[in-house]
């Protein structure tokens, strides 16, 4: 069975039989796969219930990957165990609460005192996770700023602290953070930390070092940079067909196809159910607010990187559970007081997602693209755009905007310019 239907048949799962089923006819031996999947009829709770009670309920900065908390896990050993044992499977989970730029900030408020700027909310989250020792950490965070770093030229740490200052203090604030002993907390109400600041130093240098400095990281930083521009592009062509007419949403998702299969070289699936509905109610979508015609264009750009790297992530999300540690099952949750970021996860509305070590993390829907947009009456071949012939068009695509994204990048976002000022 090939991933595509492997991918279908997961995406219409409802209970654990219908998972079970999916992979003994797959071929997922060949790929050591495992697959991460929300069920409508099944009940888990490998997470703590205060938790889930906080994540899963509305109006609050905790956001979750997965649409539901009720996830069910498998791999080809797990199956294996299945079948030969009717004792407990022990599955290995592991979690963590991943902070955005914001919310770095919020902590290094929180550790120097300053809470004026810190609203009740905020501090509530912080709260919940000291006294409940909520696991988290700040990979996403130190990602989401690589954006402001240099990674071509040689890495020198002195050189890093007096230029990103603010990421520094931030890092030792979440090194500082991370060493507060929860259970003092929760006996006296006072902040107890289990490190002095040149240890939180110390550690912190590591990391960036770690991160900005070798060669492997720089190497990961590149892709995920390379990635991000990528997204950039496609929300240009989005943009550019948006206001370049009056066509409805089903001719204006045909040309995003094409921009696509052409310029980004990458079928963006989820990307571009959003980009549809964004045609088709524009007024919704408060995160494109300030994309307009005849507005002040200085900013634009910068406004739609800084969208791009909201579209991104959900897709950071999946790169650490792609690289989790071997025979685990990562399940990432973000912690913003973003509400643009807000609510591009929540557009995307995850139910499941399935991990390879040749094909990496495919994210699976709770709607499968070709049904979505056959129900909207959008009358896209994808025979077409997924034959062979065009898989290797957008192949050679890719290469090609690996050594020219910036030029390319710069050239559509001039049409777009022309086409907002007209």
């Amino acid at each position: 069975m090939k991933l595509e239907e492997q991918t279908y048949l997961l995406s219409k799962a409802k209970n654990p039989s219908d998972i079970v089923y999916s992979w003994d006819i797959s071929t997922s031996e060949k790929h050591n796969s495992k697959a991460i999947i929300s069920l409508e009829n099944y009940k888990n709770d490998f997470l703590p219930k205060e938790f889930i009670k906080k994540v899963f309920s509305e109006d609050n900065d905790f956001l979750p990957y997965f649409q539901s908390q009720d996830l069910y896990f498998i791999d080809n050993d797990i199956l294996k165990s299945m079948l030969s044992t009717n004792n407990d499977i022990k599955i290995p989970i592991d979690y963590s609460v991943m902070f955005d730029t914001q919310y770095a900030s919020y902590v290094n408020n929180f550790i120097n005192d300053d809470i004026s700027k810190l609203n009740k909310e905020i501090l509530n989250s912080i709260n919940l996770l000291l006294r409940e020792n909520f696991q988290y950490d700040y990979r996403f965070y130190l990602i989401e700023n690589s954006k402001q770093v240099n990674l071509d030229t040689v890495f020198n740490i002195d050189h890093f602290k007096e230029t990103h200052k603010g990421i520094y203090t931030n890092i030792i604030s979440l090194e500082l953070f991370k060493s507060i002993d929860g259970e003092s907390l929760k006996k006296d109400g006072k902040i107890k930390y289990t490190i002095n600041y040149d240890e939180a130093r110390t550690n912190a240098e590591k990391t960036i070092k770690t991160l900005f400095g070798s060669e492997q990281g720089r190497k990961y930083l590149k892709e995920i940079t390379f990635m991000q521009k990528q997204m950039t592009l496609f929300l240009i062509g989005v943009f550019k067909i948006n206001f370049s007419s009056k066509k409805n949403a089903q001719k204006k998702i045909l040309e995003l196809f094409d921009f696509m299969n052409d310029k980004v070289g990458a079928y963006l699936d989820r990307e571009s159910i959003v980009a549809y509905k964004y045609f088709k109610e524009q007024g919704k979508f408060r995160i494109f607010n300030k994309i307009q015609k005849h507005r002040d264009n200085s900013d634009l750009l910068e406004i739609i990187n800084n969208i791009s790297w909201d579209f991104m992530a959900p897709r950071i999300m999946e790169l650490f559970m792609r690289f989790g540690n071997k025979g685990e099952f990562f399940i990432p949750f973000l912690l913003t007081h973003d509400m643009g970021l807000k609510d591009v996860i929540k557009l995307f509305n995850v139910k499941g997602v399935l991990i390879g070590d040749s094909y990496g993390a495919i994210s699976i829907p709770s709607i499968n693209n070709v049904e979505y947009f056959e129900s909207e009456k959008c009358k896209i071949d994808f025979e077409f755009y997924f034959s062979k012939e065009n898989k290797s068009h957008r192949i050679k695509i890719i290469e090609k905007n690996k050594k020219e994204i910036n030029q390319i990048i710069t050239e559509e976002y001039n049409l777009l310019i022309d086409i907002l000022s007209k």
